[in-house]
């Protein structure tokens, strides 16, 4: 099964998938974390209140990671579970021959043990 090309588009697909969110969540945390070291006036700017920009930034990995979260359930909806459901169907089907095989196998093997010539 995993010699398949549909199967090893799938893990291409996926693999792609997780770097790219992977990038996005490390980016943007270390895009935040070099702020806070590098700039900290910018830091603590004032946005609204007491509602600083670091704050702001902080707040905004939850949605980053909310987003990230939101993409994948949508990438796998799209473009891992119709493949999914293929490959599930292929591997069923031959299951279900190889069964049939063993079946017809196991008929004619014991009706060659009842009519043995003397």
């Amino acid at each position: 099964m995993s010699g398949l090309p549909a199967y090893q588009e799938l893990r291409r697909t996926h693999r792609r998938f997780g770097v790219r969110a992977t990038a996005v969540a490390v980016g943007g945390f270390l895009l935040y974390v070099l702020l806070s070291s590098f700039l900290p006036g910018l830091m603590n700017t004032s946005v609204s209140g007491h509602l600083t920009v670091g704050l702001a930034l902080g707040l905004g990995q939850f949605v980053l990671m909310g987003l990230i979260v939101w993409r994948y359930l949508v990438h796998v909806r799209t473009d891992v579970t119709p493949v999914v459901r293929g490959l599930r169907g292929l591997a069923r089907h031959q299951e279900n021959a190889r069964r049939r095989r063993g079946a017809f196998e196991e008929r004619t093997t014991r009706r060659g043990a009842e009519f043995r010539p003397w």
